[in-house]
C-alpha cells in the first residue's frame, strides 16, 4: 500500500511530474495527505484514488482517477473523478463515462476481493519517510508491505460514481460539483438531496457550508426545485418550484410553487410554502388529514392544528375540525415519558355535529349533536417505586362520539367502555397495604354509565399472630396455624345517564358505604389424607341509606268505549284490570350498620382413580380421573329477628293480605341479609378431572390431553329450613376441541322438588312422591365458542402444531418491502381470523315438555388478502346472525399501491357509508390527496 504526503511549497519546481501514474497490480489504492499553502488552508488534506493519481506541479493541479475521495476538517466529497486546484482551493468533482470505467487499466485489481489483499498493520511515519515513499513511486518503486497511511478515506460514496458531498450536517448527491474549501461555498448542477424523508431535485445550486463553525449554519440555495417524497430516479409528482432555500435539519423555504404529477403541471399553486425538516420535536403546522364533503356538513377539513413540544419530556397536539355547515370538533392528544419512571398518553376530544332532521309536521330544522370523548393511558415503570404503583386505562364517551365521527367496524360495533385508575402502596415491613381506585363503565345503547369515586381498600394480609419464631420443633403447633385476616373498604357509586353527565349533579343519585371484614381460619391434616379447615368471620357494613316499601291500595280499571248503532249514545263497560296495588319505595337517609357473622367447617380430600394406565400397545394409552370433593357446614343467625332491623314486611296485592319480608338493605353496595332465617346448612362440591394418555406415531412419544378442564356437582341441606330443605344441584363444567381453538361451556340446572304448574315455583313436595324420578331437569344451557384464523385450520388439517392466536386484524399492508412471493390459495387467507359463538338454552315448560332456543348463533370474520404484490383486501368485519337472519355490519376495503402513491376505498354497506381517496403514502407530504366519501351524517336525513 502506497502512502504519501505532499507539501505544495516543498515541491522543487524544476521537477518533472509524468502525466499519469501508473502502479503495479500489488497496490490496490493510493492515498496521501496534501498540504495547501499556509495563506490558503488551516489543515491537511485527505486524498485517495482507487486507479491513478496525477500530480501537475506546474499548474498546481492534482487528478484523482477512481473512487476518489478528498477529506478536509469536517467535509468530504468522493466522485469518480476528482481535480483540485492547490492555489484556488477549489475542488471539481464528476462522474466518468462508463466507456471510460471499462478502459481503465487498473479496472482488474479495482474487482479483486478485498479477503485476498492482505491489510497491513497501521505504521505511524515520520515526515522523511512520507517524502521518500512518496519519490519513489514517481520512479515505480512499490512501497514495502506492512505501511499505509493512518488517515483513512470516507466510506460514503455513490456506486454509481456520481459525487457526493457531506460536511457533517449535509449530504448531496450531484452530477458535477464544484467546492472552495476556503469560502465553504459550492455549486452543483443536477443535485439530489436527501432531509427528513424528502428527496429534493436541483438543476442548479449553490450552497455556503458552516462546516465546524457552531455560530454558523448550512444554507442551500436552488433554482428550478422539485420537492418530492418518491425515491424513483425522475419522482412521479413532486412540488415543483423556481426559488429555494434549505436550512438543513430546520426547514425548506419555496417560493411560488404548484403541484406536478408525472411530470405534468396541475392547477395546484401555492404562493409560498415552509417545509419542516428539523430532527426530532419542533413546533409545526399540521396539515389535515382529510378533506370531505358532506350533504350534512358541507366541505370541511379533519385533523388540522397545531404541534408543540412540551419539553423533554411532554408533547401537544391540537387538531380541529372545521365544516361549512357550522359543525366543528376539537382533540387534544399528548404523549409524556420519562425514561425509568413513567409513560403515557392522553386523548381528549369534543365534537359538536349539526345535521338536518325532518319533524312530524315535514319541516327540516338543524339538529345540532354535542359528544365527548376522553382516553387516558398511563404505566409505571416497575423499578421507579416497588413499593407504589400508579396506573391508568380510560375510555369514555357521551352520546356515542366514536360511532358519529367514525366509520370503521372497530369502532362502530363497540359499545361497551370502561375505566379504572388504580394507585396501591405497599407499606415495607409490615402487613398493610392500601389501594384507591376510580372505575367507570358505560353501555353506548342504553347510554347507561356507572362510576366509583372512589373505592379504597385498606387490606392486612393473612398473619399467624400465635406463631412463635423461637420454636425448636420443626412442626408447628395447633394454635401456631391460626391465621388473621381484613379488609376494609370504602366505596362509592353514581349510575347516571351519559346525556346527563353534565346536567344533573353527578352525586345526587351516589351510593356510599364503608365496609369491614374480619376473618380467621386454620388448616390441619387428619388421618394422612384428609384436610380440615374450621373458620369464623366477622363482617360489618355501615350505610347511609336505606329503603322502606309501603303498599298503595290503588285500583286501576281501564274501560272500553262501545258505541250504539246509531252512534248517538255509548256505553262503558269494565274491560280489564290492571293494577290491584301497588308497593312504593321511599329511600331513607341516616346511618344504619349491618352486622353479620358465619362460622364454617370444611372437609377436602383428592381422589386419584385410573383406567388402563401402563398399556405399551395401541394408541390409547390410559385415563386418569381426579375427583376433589369438599364437605362444609355453614351457620349463620336469624336476620330476621325484629330485634336488629334488618328486615320488614309489606303487602304486595289487594287480593292477598300475606306481607312478605323485605330487607331495608336491599340492593344495598356490599349485600343484604339472607331474609330465609337461620341457616344451619351442609353443602358439598365434588370437581373432576380427567385426562387421557395417548401415543402419538408422529414422534413415538406419549401425551396428555385434557377430555374435561372440570366437571363440577354442587347443593346443600339447609337443617333449620321450615320448608325446602335441599337446594338445587348445579352441574357445570368445560373442555376444548381442536387443541384448543373451540371451547364448550355447559351448566345444567337439577331441583329434587317438584313445582307448581300454574305459578312454576317450588313447592315442599319431592319429585320422587309426584313423579316417582329423584330429580326434576329445570334448565340447561350450552355455549360453544371457536376462534381460529385460516392458518391455524391448514395446520390442524395437516396435523401440525397449532398455537392459540387471539390476535385480530393486522391491518392493510401497503409497505414497498413485502415480498413478492407465490402464494397458495390458503395463503392469501392465513390473516383470516374466523369466530363462532352458539349458545342454546333449554328449559322446563309449563306441560313438562323440554323447550330447546337458540339464544345465539352467529359467526364473524376479519383479516386481509394480498392479491397480488400490490393489491390488498382488507376485512374489517363480516358477520351473519342465523338468528336474526341478516349481515352483522360488513366493512370492506382495499388499497393500492402506487409506489409513491396509494389508492384506497372503504365501504360500510349496511351503514350506507363509503370513502374513496387517492394520496401520498409517506409524511410529510402525505396531506396531499384527492377524497370523496359519503358520511354516516348523510344517510340519517
Amino acid at each position: 500500500m502506497l502512502q504519501g504526503q505532499v507539501d505544495s511549497l516543498k515541491l522543487a519546481s524544476d521537477m518533472v511530474l509524468p502525466d499519469s501514474l501508473t502502479l503495479p497490480d500489488s497496490v490496490p489504492r493510493l492515498k496521501g495527505v496534501v498540504a495547501f499553502s499556509a495563506d490558503t488552508l488551516e489543515d491537511l488534506v485527505d486524498y485517495s484514488a482507487r486507479d491513478s493519481i496525477i500530480f501537475d506541479n506546474a499548474n498546481h493541479l492534482i487528478y484523482l482517477y477512481g473512487e476518489a475521495s478528498i477529506k478536509y476538517q469536517s467535509y468530504s466529497i468522493t466522485a469518480d473523478y476528482i481535480r483540485v486546484n492547490l492555489d484556488s482551493s477549489i475542488a471539481l468533482a464528476e462522474q466518468l463515462p462508463d466507456s471510460l470505467k471499462q478502459d481503465d487499466p487498473l479496472s482488474a485489481l479495482r474487482d479483486t476481493p478485498e479477503e485476498e489483499v492482505e491489510e497491513p498493520e497501521e505504521i505511524p511515519l515520520t515526515q522523511a519517510q512520507l517524502d521518500s515513499i512518496y519519490l519513489d513511486s514517481l520512479n515505480g518503486i512499490v512501497p514495502p508491505q506492512g505501511r499505509q497511511v493512518v488517515n483513512e478515506a470516507p466510506k460514503e460514496r455513490n456506486e454509481d460514481g456520481r459525487p457526493f458531498f457531506d460536511d457533517g450536517t449535509t449530504q448531496f448527491t450531484a452530477k458535477r460539483l464544484r467546492y472552495n474549501f476556503k469560502s465553504k461555498k459550492g455549486k452543483v448542477y443536477d443535485v439530489l438531496t436527501e432531509e427528513s424523508n424528502m428527496f429534493i431535485h436541483g438543476s442548479e445550486t449553490k450552497f455556503v457550508s458552516a462546516g465546524q463553525d457552531t455560530n454558523a449554519v448550512d444554507y442551500v440555495y436552488s433554482q428550478d426545485v422539485i420537492i418530492t417524497t418518491c425515491n424513483a430516479e425522475h419522482p412521479h409528482y413532486g412540488i415543483r418550484s423556481k426559488k429555494q432555500k434549505i436550512i438543513p435539519n430546520r426547514q425548506v423555504i419555496v417560493g411560488p410553487s404548484n403541484l406536478e404529477i408525472a411530470g405534468v403541471p396541475t392547477p395546484f399553486v401555492i404562493p409560498f410554502g415552509f417545509f419542516p425538516i428539523a430532527r426530532g420535536a419542533k413546533n409545526g403546522l399540521i396539515f389535515p388529514s382529510d378533506y370531505e364533503y358532506s350533504d350534512q356538513w358541507g366541505f370541511g377539513l379533519r385533523d388540522i392544528g397545531y404541534y408543540f413540544p412540551l419539553g423533554e419530556h411532554f408533547d401537544l397536539e391540537l387538531l380541529g375540525d372545521i365544516y361549512f355547515n357550522g359543525s366543528w370538533g376539537i382533540k387534544a392528544n399528548s404523549q409524556y415519558s420519562k425514561r425509568y419512571k413513567y409513560r403515557g398518553n392522553i386523548r381528549i376530544g369534543f365534537s359538536n355535529r349539526i345535521g338536518e332532521r325532518i319533524d312530524n309536521t315535514g319541516e327540516i330544522f338543524r339538529d345540532p349533536q354535542k359528544s365527548f370523548s376522553i382516553n387516558w393511558s398511563h404505566t409505571q415503570d416497575q423499578r421507579a417505586r416497588p413499593n407504589q404503583t400508579f396506573t391508568a386505562s380510560v375510555q369514555m364517551q357521551t352520546s356515542g362520539y366514536e360511532q358519529l365521527n367514525y366509520n370503521d367496524a372497530a369502532r362502530v360495533l363497540n359499545n361497551s367502555y370502561s375505566s379504572n385508575v388504580a394507585f396501591r402502596k405497599k407499606f415495607a415491613g409490615t402487613p398493610f397495604a392500601i389501594s384507591a381506585n376510580v372505575r367507570h363503565s358505560q353501555n353506548t345503547r342504553t347510554n347507561d354509565m356507572q362510576f366509583t369515586l372512589p373505592d379504597i381498600n385498606i387490606s392486612m394480609n393473612r398473619i399467624f399472630p400465635f406463631k412463635s419464631n423461637k420454636r425448636r420443633s420443626p412442626e408447628p403447633k395447633w394454635y401456631e396455624k391460626i391465621s388473621l385476616q381484613y379488609t376494609g373498604k370504602v366505596l362509592n357509586r353514581i349510575k347516571t345517564q351519559d346525556t346527563l353527565l353534565f346536567s344533573q349533579p353527578l352525586f345526587t343519585n351516589a351510593e356510599y358505604g364503608i365496609d369491614h371484614d374480619l376473618n380467621s381460619s386454620a388448616s390441619f391434616n387428619i388421618l394422612k389424607y384428609f384436610n380440615i379447615t374450621p373458620s369464623v368471620s366477622y363482617n360489618e357494613s355501615w350505610y347511609f341509606k336505606t329503603i322502606q316499601k309501603t303498599f298503595d291500595p290503588n285500583l286501576e280499571i281501564r274501560y272500553d268505549t262501545v258505541y250504539n248503532a246509531d252512534s248517538t249514545d255509548f256505553d262503558e263497560i269494565p274491560s280489564d284490570t290492571t293494577s290491584f296495588g301497588e308497593v312504593v319505595r321511599d329511600t331513607l337517609q341516616g346511618f344504619k350498620p349491618l352486622r353479620q357473622y358465619t362460622a364454617a367447617l370444611s372437609l377436602s380430600t383428592t381422589i386419584f382413580g385410573s383406567l388402563g394406565v401402563g398399556r405399551k400397545k395401541g394408541w390409547f394409552r390410559g385415563i386418569r380421573h381426579v375427583v376433589k370433593p369438599t364437605i362444609s357446614f355453614n351457620f349463620s343467625p336469624d336476620y330476621t329477628n325484629p330485634n336488629l332491623g334488618y328486615v320488614d314486611y309489606v303487602q304486595q296485592d289487594i287480593r292477598d293480605p300475606e306481607e312478605i319480608a323485605y330487607s331495608i338493605f336491599e340492593g344495598a353496595l356490599f349485600g343484604s341479609p339472607s331474609i330465609s332465617g337461620r341457616r344451619m346448612a351442609l353443602s358439598y362440591s365434588i370437581n373432576n378431572l380427567f385426562e387421557a394418555k395417548v401415543f402419538s406415531s408422529r414422534d413415538t412419544t406419549e401425551k396428555k390431553i385434557k377430555l374435561f378442564n372440570s366437571i363440577n356437582i354442587n347443593g346443600s341441606h339447609n337443617f333449620v329450613a321450615d320448608s325446602l330443605k335441599w337446594s338445587t344441584i348445579n352441574i357445570g363444567g368445560s373442555t376444548q376441541f381442536f387443541k384448543g381453538l373451540t371451547q364448550l361451556n355447559f351448566s345444567m340446572v337439577y331441583d329434587p322438588y317438584d313445582r307448581d304448574p300454574t305459578t312454576l315455583r317450588r313447592v315442599n313436595k319431592f319429585y320422587w312422591d309426584t313423579k316417582g324420578k329423584i330429580l326434576r331437569f329445570d334448565r340447561a344451557a350450552v355455549r360453544i365458542s371457536t376462534g381460529l384464523t385460516v392458518d391455524q385450520i391448514r395446520k390442524l388439517l395437516k396435523g401440525e402444531e397449532v398455537t392459540q392466536s387471539r390476535s385480530g386484524s393486522r391491518g392493510i399492508r401497503s409497505q414497498e418491502t413485502q415480498a413478492d412471493e407465490e402464494e397458495s390459495l390458503t395463503d392469501l387467507f392465513k390473516d383470516f381470523r374466523l369466530s363462532h359463538d352458539l349458545v342454546l338454552m333449554w328449559a322446563m315448560e309449563r306441560d313438562g315438555s323440554k323447550d330447546l332456543e337458540i339464544m345465539t348463533n352467529s359467526i364473524n370474520t376479519r383479516g386481509n388478502i394480498r392479491l397480488t404484490p400490490n393489491w390488498d383486501l382488507s376485512v374489517g368485519n363480516i358477520g351473519y346472525d342465523f338468528r336474526t337472519k341478516r349481515l352483522t355490519y360488513p366493512y370492506l376495503g382495499f388499497i393500492r399501491n402506487l409506489h409513491c402513491w396509494e389508492m384506497g376505498f372503504n365501504w360500510a354497506p349496511q351503514r350506507g357509508t363509503y370513502s374513496f381517496f387517492i394520496r401520498v403514502r409517506q409524511e410529510p407530504l402525505s396531506f396531499i390527496k384527492i377524497p370523496y366519501q359519503r358520511n354516516n351524517q348523510d344517510i340519517r336525513f
